[in-house]
């Protein structure tokens, strides 16, 4: 895990664009020059930690240069089919990557398993090659203009390298609906975020992106199997993305929650290892009713970790500002901050560790995937029926206190007098069309995302278009951004097995009726660890990882809400602050848990402090 930058021009005097985001990588920084291109590195060492594995590292025919971010965690496979033909001077994955592209060009991602983004400079050609791992876990940003090209891990790298920015309006206006600014779009007008599953070749000013895979193409392509095959296949997979994930030359470790994603990383890795793994569990102060830590321990005891028990006191008046510093927009889902302190405490005992993102999206486990189900029991009913009754259901108070179950329902019912599509995108946004209108006294014009992903999903079984939109809006923007931003910040690695592209297409390869089965979500993953885990594991129901924002609102962030949502601040923002007040009113009177809402209205703020003054 890295931080990689380059870019075609000369850099302003007195830049310090090198070590900007040196956090990412602070055992190595290095630049080099190639003809009109500058390359950078940001290193943290996790696998083969020599100076001679630093970047950016130059083939051995002196003609290619590469900078890499990520883990290619199978280069110990694809080195065994080069070595006839390269001779090897490291033991890192960078080198093996560098080669099989001189080997098969853009052919060589097909190889790949894990998380990267990279860049390979052809000196001869003066050509530039680039890509993101199929699922996005790594970030590229890219700048480009008639004769500039700039690329890096992070946008504020970009903002000291070219000057003249200007603010994406119709990105605030995603940011507002979604949480957070869907890619290719970014803050800026003039930055673009590669898309996850894309390579592109640059010459010369000519910029061509094109898209490598899409878990679409694995749709009902093994519908058939039975359950007994399905575990078998599922349970080998599971065991070999895991252990593809524990290889490391630093201490390694596993995020343990005791819900059933971390268990069965555990259990995987217990299979694969002749020590104890070191186990790390997050609690924090007024989180009662999503404490695991003592589901955590009955784990660890069971499968006798070196556990530690990270309990944290986040001063959200301080973090705050870090981290939107650390994402560079706006960025509205709170649970950042819980794994800012999570990576930055687990830091003191290890460097990388292997955590469970993805696996509501593969194996249903979002309540919007039983809603789903819902839907299709009585989708048969006429939308007018569901209209009639929304008036009814707006009169009922929602809990404020953390529990979205209130509003959950409210939300379904709301939504089942919409077209499916509409339906879905009001399940996971949060300010509608109307209310963005509202705030800015001006109808705004942006793309619906998510809307657009749906309704390109060739399938018409829900649960399907619903998981694999989640793949491809809510994972790759909400929970993998903030997993690296947060994580990076602290010079920490975060693995993710059960979003290996093939187990990704093997799920979405199958019928849907085994993600939600007999009343049980993730079905699979159940059946997998029975008898291999305690029962109340298994059993139990689904918590998350939530930050206690009600408290929060009342006691940290009310200096916030006083200055960053006062009549002055909002209104210098351009914004309707009757709207923005009668949000305050609804969310104190207990009416409606408008959390989200007013604390990315103060992300925004504190964006705009930052960044615009």
């Amino acid at each position: 895990m890295c931080g990689i930058i380059g870019f075609n021009f000369k850099a302003p005097d007195h830049s310090a664009f090198l070590n900007i985001a040196e956090y990412r990588g602070p055992d190595n920084v290095t630049t080099r020059s190639f003809g009109e291109y500058t390359f950078a590195h940001n290193r943290l060492s996790i696998i083969d930690l020599t100076e001679g594995a630093n970047q950016p590292f130059v083939s051995a025919c002196g003609n290619f240069v590469i900078v890499f971010n990520g883990e290619v965690y199978n280069y110990k496979e694809i080195r065994k089919n080069l070595e006839g033909k390269y001779a090897f001077r490291t033991k890192s994955d960078t080198e093996v990557i560098l080669y099989n592209y001189i080997e098969k060009k853009e052919k060589c991602l097909e190889d790949f398993i894990g998380m990267f983004a990279f860049t390979v400079y052809d000196i001869k050609k003066d050509t530039l090659f680039g890509a993101r791992d199929r699922l996005g876990i790594k970030p590229f940003v890219y700048y480009k203009n008639e004769r500039q090209f700039a690329f890096a891990s992070e946008i504020k790298v970009l903002k000291e390298l070219v000057k003249g920015l200007s603010v994406n309006h119709e990105a605030v206006s995603q940011y507002l609906r979604y949480l957070y600014v869907p890619s290719p779009n970014s803050i800026y007008q003039e930055i673009k975020k590669l898309e996850p599953a894309h390579y592109f070749f640059y010459k010369q000013g000519d910029l061509k992106i094109t898209k490598y895979w899409d878990s679409i193409d694995s749709i009902g392509l093994n519908y058939d199997l039975s359950e007994g095959e399905i575990l078998d296949k599922l349970d080998y997979l599971l065991n070999d993305a895991v252990r593809l994930r524990m290889i490391a030359d630093v201490e390694l470790g596993s995020f343990l929650s005791g819900g059933i994603d971390s268990s069965t990383i555990l259990y995987y890795m217990a299979k694969n290892s002749n020590k104890p793994i070191n186990t790390f569990t997050l609690g924090f102060a007024g989180a009662d009713k999503y404490d695991e830590t003592s589901d955590a321990k009955k784990m660890a005891a069971h499968f006798n970790t070196n556990h530690h028990e990270i309990i944290i006191h986040p001063n959200v008046t301080d973090l705050l500002p870090k981290m939107v510093h650390h994402f560079d927009e706006p960025f509205g889902n709170p649970t950042s901050i819980l794994i800012h302190e999570l990576t930055r405490e687990t830091k003191k005992y290890a460097t990388v560790a292997l955590a469970g993102d993805g696996g509501d999206e593969i194996f249903g486990g979002y309540p919007r995937y039983e809603a789903a189900l819902l839907y299709n029991k009585i989708k048969f009913v006429p939308r007018l029926f569901w209209k009639a009754l929304n008036p009814f259901f707006k009169l009922i108070s929602e809990d404020i206190s953390g529990n979205h179950k209130l509003r959950r329902v409210k939300t379904f019912v709301n939504s089942l007098s919409k077209p499916v599509d509409e339906m879905y995108e009001d399940w996971i946004a949060y300010f509608s069309i109307k209310e963005i209108n509202t705030l800015f006294k001006v109808e705004q014009d942006f793309n619906r995302v998510v809307l657009d992903v749906f309704n390109a999903i060739p399938s018409q079984d829900l649960i399907i278009k619903t998981s694999i939109t989640d793949l491809k809006t809510f994972l790759v923007n909400n929970l993998l951004n903030y997993g690296d931003a947060m994580s990076m910040a602290n010079s920490f690695e975060v693995r993710l097995p059960l979003i290996d592209h093939r187990i990704i297409e093997f799920m979405t390869s199958i019928s849907s009726d085994y993600r939600i089965k007999d009343g049980q979500t993730k079905y699979l993953m159940k059946k997998l660890l029975k008898g291999k885990v305690p029962d109340e594991i298994i059993n139990k129901p689904k918590l998350g990882l939530n930050p206690p924002m009600g408290l929060w609102l009342k006691n940290d962030l009310n200096g916030f809400i006083t200055t960053y949502l006062s009549k002055k601040s909002v209104e210098k923002r351009g914004m309707n602050y009757q709207f923005v007040s009668q949000l305050l009113k609804e969310h104190n009177s207990g009416k409606r848990d408008r959390s989200l809402y007013l604390w990315s209205l103060i992300v925004l703020e504190e964006w705009h402090r930052q960044n615009l003054n």
